[in-house]
Order: structure tokens, then sequence, then C-alpha cells
């Protein structure tokens, strides 16, 4: 579904929880590649149809030593990764987020939870390692002692719990996440400038494995200059004196020049 500058896809099986399924997983990068490819979408946002998020893997449905179905789950085009889109991905966790599905929610930008719900990294308790690359990040995201807690022990907290630890920025009762995160994508889509954001969104990660702090600085003052060439800080200086909505003049495709490295 697409509103104006906003999409949101939904994690449609609620007749199973939106339980995860192989399928699910390369519907769901084709649909944030595809949204991502459209200038005119500015903001993407994933909920879960029903009371759940998604309860992670569908157990009754993956054959688990069948190795050519999960295939699809090895970045072979990191490209495709959703820190590599330019357009920002919000994750209104309505309720239960469980195993691939929070580590899903964990690899987008802006996480809303609802405060009942229940989150676990559970997957040492079925047997298997934690998934899409959250060994890696989540230390970064929460710090290495919350991340360690939660991956060893694969143990269930609230959505209060997760926000207070960092997985989540927002937390709010239930009936209230998917609004709330549609209203940030709006607001960021429609206040914000795109190849600001865009350029933002690519620091950010990139410097999640930058152990050179001068070398980020320069890259980051290398940026800003380009970002300025632009025309957005004019009409985003006009736009806020004036009390009127932007008009940009730029698109999100519009990426950092290899040249500024």
């Amino acid at each position: 579904m697409v509103d104006g500058p906003v999409a949101v896809i939904y994690l449609d099986r609620p007749g199973r929880r939106n339980a995860y399924t192989p399928r699910m997983a390369q519907e769901l990068t084709d649909a944030l590649v595809e949204l991502d490819q459209r200038p005119e979408v500015r903001a993407i946002v994933v909920t879960g149809r029903g009371e759940h998020f998604s309860v992670g893997a569908d157990l009754d449905q993956i054959d688990w030593r069948e190795t050519r179905s999960h295939g699809v789950e090895s970045l072979s085009d990191p490209d495709r990764a959703p820190w590599k889109l330019a357009t920002p991905i919000i994750a209104a966790i309505n309720g239960d987020a469980i195993g691939v599905a929070l580590t899903w929610a964990m690899q987008w930008d802006i996480r809303v939870v609802a405060e009942d719900a229940r989150l676990a990294f559970s997957f040492n308790r079925i047997g298997v390692i934690p998934d899409r690359n959250s060994t890696w990040l989540l230390p970064r995201l929460i710090g290495f002692s919350a991340a360690m807690d939660l991956l060893l022990t694969g143990r269930t907290i609230s959505g209060t719990e997760g926000h207070r630890l960092g997985v989540a920025s927002r937390c709010l009762p239930p009936d209230q996440v998917l609004s709330d995160a549609l209203e940030i994508a709006h607001d960021l889509a429609e206040r914000c400038a795109p190849v600001s954001v865009s350029a933002t969104k690519a620091l950010m990660y990139e410097f999640l494995e930058e152990n050179d702090r001068i070398r980020a600085y320069n890259f980051e003052r290398r940026t800003l200059n380009w970002v300025r060439t632009l025309g957005e800080t004019l009409r985003g200086i006009a736009a806020f004196k004036s009390r009127k909505a932007p008009e940009w003049g730029t698109t999100k495709d519009q990426r950092i020049p290899a040249e500024l490295r």
C-alpha cells in the first residue's frame, strides 16, 4: 500500500500469526527493493497483519535440514540489503516479534514497539544460532553486555524492556504503534530533504565499521559540502523561514559520489 510518499508493507499470514517462511523472506526483500527504486516513495513502514508482528519461523512448514530453500537468506547481492537502500525503513512492531522476525526488524532503521509485545532472539532455544547479522549488529546497537544476554539466553522480554535496552526507539500501546510509525514516516518524507536523508543513512551504516575517526570526520565533511551544492540547503532554509512545506527538487537516488571517499 502506498499513501503519497509513504509505503506500508504487511507481513500477511495472520492465520499463522505471520510466521516466517523462506518465500516470505524473498517476497519481503523484493518488495523493499522495488519500493526503494520508486523515487516518489520516501519512507517504508513494515508491520504485521492482525495482532502479531511475526512469531518467527513457521516450525511446522520448514524443513530445517534442507539447505536449498534457505539459500534466499544468503546475501549474494549486498546492494539489496536493507542498510544499502536509500529509503528509510520503519518497523511498526505491533505485537509479538520472535526470532527471525526480530532480527529482520533490527536490520531496519527505526523501530516502534508495542508495550506488551513479546520480543525474543529465541534461536538457541530451538538449536540454531542468531541470524541476519545479529551477532555483528546487535552489540553495536545496544551494547555488548545487553546483546550477549539476549542472544545467548534467548529469553523473552516485553516491548517496554526492549525499549529500555535500546532495541526500539519508541514504545507505545499496541493500537498506537502503526499510527505512530506512519506519523514518523510522513514527517520524514514531507519535511526532510531526500539526498540529506539517504546520505545520512548511508554514513551511519558505513561508520558502524569505521575505526578511523579522522577519516569519518573528513568524509562526512566532504559529503556535507557536496549536499550543499544540490540546492537542498537553500530550499530548506527558505521553507523554514516562510513556515511552508519544502519543495526539494532532488531525489533520494542521488548517491554520495565515489570520488568523495
